[in-house]
């Protein structure tokens, strides 16, 4: 594996802040991560997550908690181009 027992234990104790800037407004913007960035952030063992939703609510879960079938309009983008994602 890429990660090394010391590094995953370390990621084990980390917590990721998602924030989005708005510039019409002085709150954050919606920042849930979609499933994609969800799946990621489970592969690499970070412990917490906290985000915006989407009603500007500051929320955090515990990853192995956090659930999502939010996709982002990215990966929206390459699916209707027919990009394949893994």
């Amino acid at each position: 594996m890429f990660y090394d027992r010391k590094l995953r234990r370390k990621m084990r104790k980390l917590t990721i802040y998602i924030a989005r800037h708005r510039h019409s407004t002085p709150y954050s913007a919606h920042s849930e991560p979609c499933a994609h960035c969800t799946k990621e952030i489970k592969r690499i063992g970070i412990k917490k997550i906290v985000y915006v939703n989407a009603i500007g609510e500051i929320n955090k879960s515990l990853t192995d908690n956090y659930n999502t079938d939010y996709i982002c309009p990215g990966y929206k983008e390459y699916a209707k181009q027919g990009v394949k994602v893994d």
